[in-house]
């Protein structure tokens, strides 16, 4: 394991274990469910594992890790209130080559307009300024995450300043939502919120790029498992109506006269959604530089390499 793998690993771990000291007291961080899965071939793995956390207020706390091709590895955390409370949902994902090229999102989700997030908005501002984090939010978010949401578009994040900003959005979670919240039985209100949580979590699986990762390592079966972890729970995404991951049909530049084989086009789609475009482009400027017309996934590993090191 090199210096780099190392650290971006012992900062995942990190995370999780501030998280959960953040939330002691709202939920026992020794009693929870675990699901895990590996899969290595040709020297290269895939791996991922979850374990799913409740408390009285909290509908589902759930943490994944995940290890994919080329050693790039994160970490997700989803916590979802009981939809008898006003309490936000919790987000944060961390992914990437932290802390060089750090991609992460920290949001707290309100689930209805009388939901006050105020706190959390002067930490978003403040926090946004101290490092530099791009405003505009998360293109596929937009519709379902609060005004605040904070993101990191692989740039530079050094590892102290991201466990201080998860560890703080936490202890805000907790200290101005959790704690003080009082259960609200009003079944317009209790409706509005389940409403609102399903759509989230409708968003989020949606456009979720573990998912075909691991259906590919793992097939189906397993990583309806890991779903229904991360977007299971009341109310809770049905699987059985997801949108299916297969390929649709090959990938083709007309204009540049360019196809992607299959395996190349599944390794693109190994990336968060919101960068695919990107990615797709840069590789295919790269085949017309190098005057060919097939990409194939050792091209794509090729440019993968190339653009880390840039």
């Amino acid at each position: 394991m090199t210096d780099e793998t190392e650290q971006a690993e012992g900062s995942i771990a990190r995370c999780e274990a501030l998280f959960l000291d953040a939330l002691e007291g709202c939920l026992n961080p020794d009693d929870f469910t675990e699901y895990s899965a590996q899969r290595c071939r040709g020297g290269t793995c895939v791996a991922g594992r979850s374990r799913v956390y409740a408390g009285e207020k909290l509908d589902r706390v759930v943490i994944t890790r995940y290890l994919l091709r080329g050693g790039q590895r994160g970490v997700v955390i989803f916590g979802y209130p009981r939809v008898e409370y006003e309490i936000p949902s919790f987000i944060f994902y961390v992914g990437g080559k932290p802390p060089t090229k750090t991609l992460a999102i920290l949001d707290l989700v309100p689930p209805s307009s009388r939901t006050d997030i105020a706190v959390f908005r002067r930490f978003s501002e403040r926090t946004r300024a101290a490092l530099g984090l791009s405003a505009g939010g998360v293109d596929f978010l937009r519709a379902v995450s609060s005004p605040h949401l904070l993101h990191c578009a692989f740039k530079p994040l050094d590892t102290p300043d991201l466990l201080a900003m998860m560890q703080e959005a936490a202890a805000i979670w907790r200290s101005t939502h959790i704690e003080p919240a009082e259960r609200d039985d009003s079944q317009a209100h209790v409706r509005e919120r389940t409403d609102s949580i399903l759509t989230m979590k409708e968003r989020l699986h949606a456009n979720s790029p573990a998912i075909g990762v691991f259906t590919r390592a793992f097939g189906k079966a397993m990583s309806d498992v890991f779903a229904h972890a991360e977007y299971g729970g009341h109310p809770g995404v049905t699987l059985d109506q997801s949108v299916e991951t297969p390929l649709r049909e090959t990938w083709r530049n007309k204009k540049l006269g360019i196809t992607w084989t299959a395996d190349a086009q599944e390794r693109v789609l190994e990336a968060p959604l919101f960068i695919r475009g990107m990615i797709r482009r840069r590789i295919e400027q790269e085949a017309l530089a190098e005057q060919v017309t097939r990409i194939t996934v050792d091209l794509v590993e090729r440019c993968e390499q190339k653009y880390r090191k840039g």
